[in-house]
């Protein structure tokens, strides 16, 4: 998403990134990643669970999540030590400011990400 935040901007998007770490590990993270996102965190999961995002050893570790590992790696990415909970997957949702989900992405292992092109498609209909 950071590397689309100027499109993002242009469409007037509001992005929000929740973790689900401590907040001084959202800020070691803001800082680490560059993210230039509202930035809240949720410890406890609750908007995990209230979301049905997947969580668990059998989530996280996969052969699809050891070549999402690969792939990172090939781009330089680089884990860190673990902040948060380390078994918890993701997921990204477009939802409008009355409450409407236009598009949601519920990670099937780690490193599963929502493709941009289906986030932007989403804005899209949204506009339309």
């Amino acid at each position: 998403m950071r590397d689309e935040r100027h499109e993002l901007d242009a469409r007037g998007v509001d992005v929000v990134v929740v973790g689900n770490g401590t907040p001084r590990h959202a800020a070691m993270f803001r800082e680490d990643e560059r993210v230039p996102f509202t930035l809240w965190v949720d410890p406890e999961l609750h908007a995990y669970r209230a979301a049905g995002l997947r969580r668990g050893l059998r989530q996280v570790l996969t052969l699809r999540g050891v070549g999402h590992s690969i792939r990172a790696l090939r781009a330089g990415f680089r884990q860190t030590r673990t902040k948060g909970d380390p078994w918890q997957n993701g997921g990204v949702f477009v939802i409008t400011p009355q409450g409407r989900t236009l598009y949601q992405q519920v990670s099937q292992e780690a490193g599963d990400h929502a493709p941009i092109a289906e986030v932007l498609a989403a804005l899209d209909r949204a506009e339309a």
